[in-house]
This record gives structure tokens, C-alpha cells and sequence, in this order.
């Protein structure tokens, strides 16, 4: 009741032309350009560029002011697009489970936020992703610096290299879907990778709702 009532007197606005009554419309929703093909050590994707002042409105409002709208509006558009890269992913092999997890975060992060990111965008594709579940099975034991605020991509695998590892042993034949908000030196991912394959996970892919501008670590 509560929420209705603020859905009243504060309606949602377009973050894109300021439109009352949702969060991001479908014209502006039309007008943001797809993510880049990402080449990395194992199959990773992305629906939107995070070049668009958009996407980077949504995911900014959804890490850092608890608002969410615009940010599932976004994994909800992208969500056929990871189905059809399943699809050619698993064209050679059957997987018996497939399953979304969460970048983790350090606890400390969790307790200042009041929630992970990547698990919230998890469990919108469950939603959307047929016999799939979301699991966070990765622990982030050793807390980092933030890795917008490394300098460079060395920086930041070496800022990452060894925070991370499974907390159960997994299954060779599952596949293990990583979610992120944003991938940009694919640093994270690959720490994840790792410590999912430490844990004897052979079928590895990542996801994100959009993927940043690497070449300015290079």
C-alpha cells in the first residue's frame, strides 16, 4: 500500500526523455546501442553499451541509490539475448543443470550497500531463463579496492587475484552462468572463472547488462 501510494505521488520518469509513468521507455530503450562482441578466456556477453549515459544512469541508481527500475527494465529486454547464447553454446553439450551465479562481494560491501548487485540481476533472468537457478556459490574472502579505481588492467587483476573461491565442490557437467552489472577488463569474471574451476566446474560462462570501454587500460 505504501509503495502505491509514493508510485502516485512520485511517479517514475524516463531516465532517458523524462516520460512519466515508467523508468525507461521503449523509444528510449530502442535508442541504446548493444554491447561489443567480448573476446575473453571463456564465452562472455553483454546486452548494452555502458557508454550510453543511460545504462550508466541505471547501474549507478541500482549500486550506489537502491533504485532498480530502470536497471531490470534493462536485464528484462536483455534477457532473450543470453537465451540465444545459450543456445549456441550448447549446441556440442547438454548440460544436467544450468546455473546463475552472483559475483560475490566482500561481506563488509553487502553490509554497507544492503545488497549485492549481481545477485538482484540474477534473479531477474531466473525470471525470464527457462530451468534455471540462481546460487551464490562463490565467497569474496579478501576485501579489495574498488576497480573503477585501479588505474590499469594489470591493476586490476592484480587487485583481484586470489579474493575469491567456491564454497562447495561443483559439478562437471553443470554450467555455471557468472552475473555482473558491467564487464570491462574482464578482470572479475576471470577471478570467478578460477575460483569456480578450483571447485572442479568445467563449463563456465559469463553474463552482464553491459560491458565497459577496456581500451583505456590498455
Amino acid at each position: 500500500m505504501f509503495d502505491h501510494i509514493l508510485s502516485i505521488l512520485f511517479p517514475e520518469r524516463c531516465r532517458g526523455c523524462q516520460k512519466s509513468g515508467t523508468a525507461l521507455c521503449s523509444a528510449c530503450l530502442a535508442t541504446i546501442p548493444q554491447s561489443p562482441l567480448i573476446l575473453e578466456d571463456i564465452p562472455s556477453m553483454a546486452f548494452f553499451d555502458y557508454g550510453n549515459k543511460i545504462v550508466q544512469k541505471a547501474i549507478w541508481e541500482l549500486k550506489y541509490h537502491h533504485k532498480s527500475a530502470a536497471a531490470k527494465i534493462l536485464a528484462q529486454h536483455g534477457a532473450p539475448e543470453v537465451i540465444e547464447f545459450l543456445s549456441s553454446l550448447l549446441q556440442s553439450t547438454t548440460p544436467t543443470k544450468i546455473v546463475l551465479v552472483p559475483i560475490p562481494q566482500h561481506y563488509t560491501k553487502t553490509f554497507q550497500r544492503g545488497f549485492n548487485q549481481s545477485a538482484l540481476i540474477a534473479k531477474w533472468l531466473s525470471r525470464y531463463i527457462p530451468s534455471t537457478e540462481v546460487r551464490p556459490m562463490i565467497k569474496k574472502h579478501r576485501s579489495t579496492i574498488p576497480q573503477a579505481k585501479a588505474m590499469s588492467k594489470a591493476e586490476r587483476q592484480k587487485n583481484l587475484k586470489g579474493s575469491m573461491r567456491a564454497t562447495q565442490k561443483l559439478d562437471r557437467k553443470t554450467l555455471y552462468i557468472l552475473v555482473d552489472d558491467v564487464i570491462t577488463t574482464s578482470s572479475t569474471i576471470n577471478e570467478a572463472s578460477r575460483a569456480l574451476c578450483a571447485a572442479g566446474a568445467r563449463n563456465i560462462c559469463a553474463v552482464a547488462i553491459a560491458h565497459g570501454h577496456a581500451n583505456r587500460f590498455n
